[in-house]
Formats: C-alpha cells, structure tokens, sequence
C-alpha cells in the first residue's frame, strides 16, 4: 500500500465525510434536490447511507451513530404498502425502496418480508423494474427502466442471493441492455455513468463473468463533466473484472482531490433528468427534458466518497 496516497486518501475521506455528517438533520435525515415535488428526504437519505458503506474502518466507525440514526429514520418512514419514495408526499418508487432495503441491510437492519414483497411488485414482464408501478397516465415512467433495475436486483440480492426468479430474471435483463458499446442508457439521469456503475457493481457481486472489453475501452475513452461523473467513472473502472491500471485510475483521483471545496463537499452541475412520459428513450439529444443539481450536494460528494474508499481499498 503506498503510504503517502493512503494518508492523503484518509485526510480527503474524513473531511468530506465531516461535510456529509454536518447536512444531517436532527432527526438522522439527509435532504437534497428541489424537484417539482419538492425536496427529497427519503430518497436522498436512501442513497448517502448506500454510498458511506464502503468507507475505510476508521472512518466507518466515526459515521456509526449518524448512519444509525438515518436507518432508524429511514426505517420508520416505510409506507403503509412497505415501500419508500422520494419524500413523505408521493408514492412508494422502485429505486427509494431498493436503496433503503440496501442502506438498512448493510446496518443490520430487519428488513421486513413486506419491504421485498413491494420491491418486487414494480418487476415488469422483461425482466427489469419500472421505477413506478404501471398505470396508463405513467407512460415510460413505468416500463423498466435500466439505471433502477440494478439497484433493484441488489436489494433482492439481500434476501434471496443469486437464486430465484426475480434476482435471475432481473440479472438477464441487465445482460441484455448492454449496447455494443458496453455501457447502460440512462432514463433518469444525463450520463450513461450512473447506469452503467450500478451495472457493473451488480454483475461484481453475482460474481458472472463477462467479455467486458468494450466496457473498458468505452470508459477509459470518456471525459466526465462534474465530480459525480468522475467519482462514477472511478468506481465502474473498479468494478471491472481486471484490475485497471494506475494511470487509468490515478489521475481522476488527483482531479477529484483538487475539485474538492473548502467545506469538504464537491460542485455539482445538472445530472438528474426529469423524464417526459412520453419519451421512453430519454437518453437520445434532443428530448427538452427538465435537468436539476443536488443543490446540497450531498448526492455528489456521497458518490465522491464512495469512489474514493473504493480506491483506498485497491490501494
């Protein structure tokens, strides 16, 4: 392990996750975003206590009582149909109720037969999961969707494994959305490397192997736009099945470590996409889709601090 990165890594990690532990509210929640339903608390926390799994021991243990604190939130804001959404005014979602079976299953949580039973009702016929349960108004809003499915697939992956329909049927329909390219579209957000990380954490963990070649070249040939976009790229190299070299990765890493504020969070710029219903390929230019940041950035500097961990890691 070279002593000097891992030093400089640990210095960058516990700042950020200062950053991080300062946004928490009194009642263990994170909120972000300011999208037409307003600000997001369920999802958002769902999604910062996923990303602050993999941080190094130390630093782990420093976030325990907050990250508990969330869970026990998260957990008592469950919906009567046993699922969570992006705030306490809307519906259950695939992806708030995937995230926060897996943020509650990494702390050791009970996650109730319920919870799975409702992540489970958003799996469509191909295989994937819509991000809301079907309904004729929804549009491609509930049709499957390929940056929720994985998250999905691992959150059913706590209960069942590898076996079973559902985890099965879902893996096949992440196989099969690869382009010849060796990436995932989007539908929710503005870079194919939010769904293609998610991708290739779930095929690492189903342990499949896989010709991911051009999946190599693709990444390694992209230049990412804002610091979730980095750390994003950082991660889906990691998560390749041979190990990338350090030029590949060393580099984002320097750049990450330089873009990071003086209050340990990182900028953020328009990466989440309001989809039109009626566009179900919402990846393609053109669509005059709505585009918003993580005005807190709590979304970004948590996937910052995810990449970086997994770095101090590999190191």
């Amino acid at each position: 392990m070279n002593c000097e990165r891992t030093k400089g890594l640990e210095r960058v990690l516990g700042w950020s996750l200062e950053y991080i532990l300062s946004q928490q509210r009194r009642d263990g929640s994170w909120v972000d975003w300011d999208l037409p339903p307003g600000e997001s608390s369920i999802w958002t926390t769902a999604f910062v206590g996923c990303r602050l799994r993999g941080l190094p021991p130390g630093l782990r243990e420093r976030a325990s009582v907050s990250t508990g604190l969330a869970s026990d939130w998260l957990d008592e804001r469950m919906f009567p149909d046993s699922g969570w959404g992006y705030n306490e005014e809307v519906g259950s979602d695939a992806d708030s109720t995937a995230l926060a079976i897996l943020f509650l299953a990494s702390e050791g949580k009970r996650v109730r037969e319920a919870s799975y039973a409702c992540l489970q009702s958003f799996q469509c016929t191909d295989g994937g999961f819509a991000t809301y349960r079907g309904h004729p108004d929804l549009g491609s809003w509930a049709v499957s969707h390929t940056d929720v499915t994985p998250a999905a697939v691992l959150a059913m992956m706590t209960k069942y494994g590898v076996a079973g329909e559902t985890v099965d049927r879902g893996l096949q329909f992440v196989l099969n959305h690869k382009t010849p390219a060796g990436i995932w579209h989007p539908f929710w957000w503005t870079s194919f490397l939010y769904s293609t990380e998610i991708s290739l954490l779930l095929l690492k963990a189903a342990r499949l192997n896989m010709n991911l070649r051009g999946t190599r070249e693709t990444l390694l040939d992209t230049c990412p736009q804002h610091p979730f976009e980095s750390a994003l790229l950082v991660s889906s190299l990691l998560s390749l099945p041979r190990c990338p070299q350090d030029h590949d990765i060393w580099p984002l890493v320097v750049e990450l470590i330089e873009d990071q504020a003086s209050d340990g969070s990182w900028r953020s710029g328009p990466m989440l996409r309001v989809s039109r219903r009626d566009h179900l390929e919402a990846w393609k230019p053109g669509d005059p889709d709505q585009l918003f940041s993580d005005q807190n950035h709590l979304f970004t500097t948590a996937m910052v601090i995810d990449a970086l961990s997994r770095v101090y890691t590999f190191l």
